[in-house]
């Protein structure tokens, strides 16, 4: 039985000088502010999860604490499923979509991690297995008042030396001419053989999206993520028609029913999905399923954590996914928040052979970065 649901707040400052275009243009800031759900069995048993915080910490954090950890305590923690729709529903008025969604995630993905270790088994493997590594990519190119476009081209190519064959670029806070220099020097510095793909976060009109996305096919970028707002599914549809180059998003959806609406009108070529915001593995698994049901590509998104990053993965492995996505710029919260490092061998991801999400957490990085 579930004995205790706690909420843990971090925050990595570093980070927080780099932003998107959603936080340059819409001042929509995100420091790397993170929220880890700790969930304990009445045996002593301990699974961790991450909810999505991107500037809501304390509203998820509450949720977390006053609404769901009363109806959790006493229930059996195997019960997996039955607990996403006690959860799901209790939440229905005011959730859906949203923190009370990022909230149901962390305890998920947490219920995932007992069920492995329980099991003695990786969490991949419970959800069917397929792979045991993924390539990943690389996202960088973030927006910095100490980045011009030699920095970047510093910055990209160095991922490339370190193994990288794909990279993603942020776009979209500076005019199309502007972004459109950044992404050439960079094609001319990585070559052809390098995938390249961009990042709007949601930024652009349609017609904005639609000049740049022509723009975009002449220079082969692989795909064009998050184009426009989230909730435009017509207006991306017609983008993801109009255009060669491959619509990919959105990871700003929730649940599995915003998803298939998303799906129904063709509004991407790529899903892109991440287990701490749209409701968890239980949820993603869902998505993934569906999106590959009807022909869809699956890339999991990542941008927190190393909680949330594994996760992703251990989803990614058991869809059989293709790619995933990764960074590699500074983050303690991901690089340190394990005692054990992220198993990498040149661009591939390798999932753990441990039991549950496979690793372990480093209590004393959670004081280093808790949020007193």
């Amino acid at each position: 039985m579930i004995r205790d649901v706690e909420t843990i707040p971090l925050h990595y400052s570093p980070i927080d000088v780099e932003e998107d275009a959603l936080a340059i243009v819409h001042s929509a800031k995100h420091p790397m502010t993170v929220l880890l759900v700790r969930v304990v069995t009445s045996d002593g048993v301990v699974g961790y999860g991450e909810s999505l915080a991107y500037g809501s910490l304390d509203a998820v954090k509450a949720i977390v604490d006053k609404s769901l950890r009363p109806l959790l305590i006493g229930e059996d923690e195997e019960m997996i499923e039955k607990l996403w729709n006690k959860l799901y529903m209790a939440t229905l008025r005011y959730g859906r979509r949203g923190v009370a969604i990022a909230a149901i995630s962390g305890v998920d993905i947490a219920l995932w991690d007992i069920m492995g270790k329980r099991a003695g088994k990786p969490i991949y493997k419970l959800l069917g297995g397929y792979k045991k590594r993924v390539r990943a990519y690389i996202t960088g190119g973030y927006y910095s008042p100490n980045k011009d476009i030699e920095g970047l081209v510093k910055e990209v190519t160095s991922y490339i030396k370190a193994g990288f064959k794909a990279v993603k670029i942020k776009i979209g806070a500076l005019s199309i001419e502007e972004d459109l220099e950044r992404l050439k020097a960079v094609r001319n510095a990585v070559g052809d053989s390098v995938l390249i793909a961009v990042d709007a976060n949601n930024v652009y009109t349609y017609e904005e999206a639609l000049r740049m996305g022509k723009k975009l096919e002449e220079l082969g970028i692989w795909f064009f993520e998050e184009p426009i707002q989230t909730d435009l599914v017509e207006l991306s549809a017609r983008l993801a028609r109009e255009l060669n180059v491959p619509i990919a998003g959105y990871e700003t959806a929730f649940t599995r029913w915003e998803y298939l609406e998303i799906l129904r009108k063709h509004a991407v070529d790529i899903v892109q999905v991440d287990s701490m915001w749209t409701g968890g593995i239980s949820e993603f698994m869902k998505i993934g399923i569906l999106a590959k049901t009807l022909g869809y590509p699956v890339i999991p998104h990542y941008s927190a954590s190393g909680v949330s990053l594994i996760a992703n993965l251990h989803v990614a492995a058991a869809l059989g996914c293709d790619w995933i996505e990764f960074h590699l710029r500074p983050n303690d919260l991901r690089d340190k928040i394990f005692k054990e490092p992220i198993l990498r061998e040149n661009d591939e991801l390798v999932l753990p052979e441990r039991p549950g999400l496979g690793y372990e957490i480093n209590e004393e990085i959670l004081e280093d970065y808790r949020i007193k």
